[in-house]
């Protein structure tokens, strides 16, 4: 098939999942065998090749402000105006035919591939959206016009959960594909645990309320009262220093590691440590829990944090109530479940349903192909 995902940001301009999930997807879908492209804007405008796909970076837009009046789009005018900018250079395509897909990943071109699908015929158009699909939070942003119109009008609009998903159902009335984000299971592997305490990991953005930070060092904490040995890793963006200094004696003094890491460096350090946690709501999917049991570690997320859910099993990992008692509680049973024989093997069978290759791109093409995922 002839393929175009399109994307507002590429990476590494802007290092988050969404930008890295358009390249991968992109790449796996190449590995494939179809023929993909990818659209999106850049610092550095031009074309290039990344993960062996053709990139077209255009320049990055802002929609421009009306008379005197404060812009009404804020931070999405660089994505409203990508809207135009897909629409200009993918419309045409596929009003000729060019184009078997477009898949977008942001709603600025997602609203632009729904009116290239109504007014081309022969195109299959998708929409991957990243987040909750609420209308609570969705109607309240300067970009709702184009959300519902590709709510109305895009072939395939998928979620990455099952939370997601009953957003897009319970809000809008319409139901989404669930397809989750891959994880290349080849890039990850199992090591001996270098470190005979046990290791608790965190991955993530170390400032952001949402994400959970002080209630896993409040459950640390306590954690440190069954297991006096336990250490945190806390690797991710941002200065927590603040959290730190309000949070428990006990869960400071675990932490061991409170810094950045490049995707070398995290791939080791989800193989040594014995528990992957990530603590946080409102999160639509939670891809460190997927690349910890690619690397054979057992994972501990919230009950309610949303899309987490979907990936922890009993025999890999624990769901845990949003108190520090439960989590702790959580934490602890996964140190156990760690240390038994065959963790590692199930947490690497189970990350294998997620694996780009063998499950996301063939969920696709069953898309793509106008069935269902």
């Amino acid at each position: 098939m002839r393929i175009a995902v399109s994307s507002v940001h590429c990476w590494p301009d802007v290092r988050r999942g969404g930008e890295r999930y358009a390249h991968e997807l992109a790449a796996a879908l190449a590995r494939a065998g179809h023929r993909v492209t990818l659209l999106s804007t850049g610092a550095a405008p031009g074309s290039d090749t990344v993960l062996g796909v053709p990139v077209r970076r255009l320049p990055v837009r802002r929609l421009p402000r009306r008379g005197g009046w404060p812009e009404p789009w804020g931070d999405l005018a660089v994505e409203a105006a990508f809207g135009l900018q897909a629409g200009a250079h993918l419309g045409p395509a596929a009003l000729a035919g060019r184009l078997d897909v477009w898949h977008a990943t942001s709603t600025g071109d997602g609203a632009a591939a729904a009116l290239a699908g109504l007014a081309a015929r022969g195109i299959r158009t998708v929409f991957t959206d990243h987040g909750f699909p609420a209308a609570r939070s969705r109607d309240a942003r300067p970009d709702r016009r184009a959300h519902r119109t590709v709510v109305r009008s895009i072939d395939d609009y998928v979620c990455v959960s099952t939370a997601a998903a009953q957003f897009l159902q319970a809000d809008y009335g319409r139901s989404a594909a669930v397809v989750p984000p891959g994880v290349r299971l080849a890039e990850h592997a199992p090591a001996a645990r270098r470190n005979p305490r046990p290791t608790v990991l965190y991955a993530g953005s170390l400032t952001e309320p949402r994400k959970g930070l002080p209630l896993l060092l409040a459950a640390v904490a306590l954690l440190r009262k069954e297991l006096p040995d336990v250490d945190l890793e806390l690797l991710g963006p941002g200065d927590p220093a603040a959290v730190l200094a309000a949070a428990p004696a006990a869960g400071r003094a675990a932490v061991t590691t409170c810094r950045l890491v490049d995707d070398a460096e995290l791939r080791e350090r989800y193989a040594r440590a014995w528990v992957t946690v990530l603590p946080s709501v409102a999160e639509s999917f939670g891809m460190t829990l997927v690349e910890s049991l690619a690397s054979g570690t057992p994972v501990v997320a919230l009950t309610d944090g949303g899309g987490p859910a979907d990936v922890v099993r009993p025999e890999v990992g624990r769901l845990a109530a949003r108190t520090p008692e439960a989590l702790a509680a959580a934490l602890a049973a996964a140190v156990e479940l760690a240390e038994r024989p065959g963790t590692a093997e199930a947490c690497r069978a189970r990350a294998a349903d997620f694996d780009w290759d063998a499950a996301v791109v063939p969920a696709f093409e069953r898309i793509y192909a106008g069935g269902a995922a």
